[in-house]
């Protein structure tokens, strides 16, 4: 969703509030709600409308209101629902096949009682059940009633304010770390859908894993000729090899089917659109410190430490005398790179893929498959919690990866989902097989430790090493350099800048309003004999963000970013009615010539800045008002100006009269 698209929902938002209310009530309700509330995922969302309250974007009472009221119906539903049916509901659908969670909600609702409904509320899947379990057990209804309203008075509240306080970071952070703090936001927000996803589908395939297993032995009995290679998989009694290489020359072939189908019978202009609106978007993510994190998280894509890691994991099974798992762990390493060789071979035989770059170096579905495998082999011989745990981690960090790849453009969406789901199945092939004939150990329990820990040292020690390596292999760009001509500068030249500041709360929201040529030091000279202070931003400054600070020039003024890039100069001038006139400066790759004299091109943006109060916090402001504020400026500068005036392009909410100043 591009900002003007989020801009546009917003505001509809603001204007079909009876709608939005609507959704506050289901989703409330059915967090509350039997079985529903398992899936659904109702602490994002509260969290979410938390931070439209902190925005402006909805008010707050009406909200925690509605999401009472809801958490109240969902619970009075729930409780109902036992109260009817009794002992019968736990034989149906879909409670039938939860029962591991109806004997945990009848343990808990027997050891707290009463306090169980007010309890239950804040503990995840019990949430979901133990209203039922009250109601099968014949709770007065007016305890219940009681316990009902208090609990969810309390988790109303309480579930908007983490979204309330990350919604007034956001309106703190946008000033001047827009692109970061969308990112982090993304991030905890990928992070806190993968917990969920993985818990799910993991409280869901448990218990189904060895019911599946038998039920496709059975058929592969009855049909022995296509259920060969099934049964080699998953019966224990047959060798897993034949089935590992058949399935993974099957993956294969079937891989390269599909892609060239996709290449010559459908049309992949629909993929190349996705990849190019992506991309896009990433673009106005760039973030120096974003940067740096994903160099770091690229590390963990490198060729090399994928291979160290496996020799690592190989060394370790070697000690543990697990011989079966050092071959399921090469596996995972050479069928995807025979995969991405083949690939290459044939792309380059029938001239395909045009609008991909298949080739050996897009280690990607390498990673999925070995990392995917390793978390299987360390959760299978781990208890339930930590087993969850190890698969977390392993999709946080793919996710993390695939984040990175899109974040430097050295991989495309479509690419990128492709190896993910190859390099899934693959795992899952492994995983089964190895599940179904697993290794046995002949080291003693006692020396488990000793090879955690070496293991553990030298992964760091990888990830150091190769660190340095990672940060080294790119050289620095050269600057390119434009040259224009003094006079076509300030005849039509001066429009080939940028107009607006491009930062993540959307183009055309802060206009570039000056030009000035010269060198910086000269600037800075300038400025400092026009009564501008170069801005430098001390600990005493930060502090006052927290202290009741009147006066704006005590608080500390923070950088733009522009296509991911801080500006590079920063001056502040006070006004007289309590604001702050700040002027940003970028340096741009254009230079003016005019006889012998080669100057570079600046641009930047002048406004009036307040102090905004929020609770605990006193932060700087732009205002959003653009008209006449070149003039002080214009009559401080003792250096020659022009003025000149663009035209506002259609869609443009922003007050501003469209003038720019040109210094010289």
């Amino acid at each position: 969703m591009t900002m003007n698209s989020l801009e546009i929902f917003l505001n509809w938002m603001t204007q079909h509030t009876i709608w939005v209310y609507a959704f506050i009530f289901i989703i409330a309700m059915s967090e509350s709600l039997l079985v529903v509330g398992l899936i659904v995922p109702g602490f994002l969302l509260m969290v979410g409308f938390g931070a439209l309250i902190a925005t402006g974007h909805l008010e707050f009472w009406p909200t925690a209101l509605i999401a009472i009221a809801g958490a109240i119906a969902g619970d009075g539903l729930s409780y109902w629902l036992g109260r009817h049916y009794q002992q019968q509901i736990q034989r149906i659908w879909p409670l039938s096949r939860y029962p591991k969670l109806i004997q945990q909600g009848k343990d808990f609702f027997k050891e707290h009682g009463k306090k169980s409904v007010v309890l239950g509320r804040f503990f995840g899947p019990l949430r979901a059940i133990v209203p039922t379990i009250a109601g099968m057990s014949n709770m007065p209804p007016m305890q219940f009633y009681l316990s009902n309203v208090l609990s969810a008075v309390i988790w109303a509240p309480l579930y908007l304010l983490p979204g309330i306080i990350f919604g007034m970071s956001l309106q703190l952070a946008k000033e001047f770390a827009g692109q970061l703090v969308f990112l982090i936001v993304v991030a905890i927000t990928l992070t806190l859908l993968i917990v969920h996803i993985v818990r799910t589908f993991y409280g869901w395939i448990t218990p189904q894993a060895d019911v599946l297993s038998y039920r496709l032995i059975i058929w592969a009995r009855k049909h022995p000729i296509l259920g060969s290679l099934p049964d080699s998989l998953v019966n224990p009694k047959h060798s897993e090899v034949r089935a590992i290489t058949s399935f993974g020359f099957l993956l294969i072939i079937s891989g390269i089917s599909l892609i060239l189908f996709n290449h010559y019978i459908f049309n992949t202009l629909l993929l190349n659109n996705i990849d190019a609106f992506i991309a896009k978007q990433f673009i106005f993510l760039q973030h120096p410190l974003a940067t740096a994190s994903s160099s770091f998280i690229n590390i963990f894509n490198n060729h090399n430490f994928i291979i160290s890691i496996v020799a690592l994991f190989s060394l370790v099974h070697l000690y543990l005398k697990r011989y079966k798992s050092i071959v399921f762990l090469v596996s995972s390493l050479i069928l995807p790179w025979a995969f991405l060789l083949f690939l290459g071979s044939v792309s380059a035989s029938f001239n395909a893929f045009s609008h991909q770059n298949y080739n050996s170096s897009n280690l990607f579905i390498i990673t999925v498959s070995v990392y995917g495998y390793i978390a299987t082999q360390l959760a299978s011989i781990r208890s339930e919690k930590k087993s969850q745990l190890i698969y977390i981690i392993a999709f946080i960090l793919l996710s993390l990866i695939a984040f990175s790849q899109l974040y430097s453009a050295q991989q495309s969406f479509s690419v990128l989902l492709g190896h993910f789901l190859f390099g899934v199945i693959w795992v899952a092939i492994l995983s089964i097989a190895y599940r179904q004939h697993p290794a046995s150990s002949k080291l003693k329990s006692n020396n488990t430790f000793i090879t955690n820990t070496l293991s553990l040292v030298s992964l760091v020690v990888f990830v150091f090493i190769f660190s340095g390596n990672v940060s080294n292999d790119k050289e620095p760009e050269e600057e390119t350099k434009y040259i224009i001509s003094y006079d076509g500068w300030l005849e039509s030249g001066w429009g080939i800048l940028p107009a607006y500041r491009n930062d993540i709360r959307g183009y055309k929201q802060t206009p570039l309003n000056i030009q000035w040529v010269s060198s910086e030091s000269e600037i800075i000279e300038i400025l400092n004999n026009s009564n501008w202070q170069q801005v430098n931003n001390t600990m005493g400054k930060y502090s006052n963000w927290f202290n009741n600070i009147s006066q704006p020039i005590n608080l500390p003024v923070v950088k733009h970013l522009h296509n991911g890039i801080y500006n590079t100069l920063t001056f502040i001038k006070p006004t007289s009615d309590n604001k702050l006139m700040v002027i940003r400066l970028w340096p741009s790759s254009y230079f003016t010539k005019s006889a012998q004299l080669k100057e570079r091109l600046w641009y930047g943006e002048i406004a009036l800045t307040q102090i905004t109060k929020a609770p605990f916090v006193n932060y700087l402001t732009t205002i959003n008002e653009f008209e006449n504020v070149l003039t002080p400026l214009t009559t401080d500068l003792n250096a020659s100006f022009e003025i000149r005036e663009r035209t506002q392009e259609k869609g443009t909410s922003i007050n501003w009269d469209g003038e720019i100043i040109l210094i010289k």
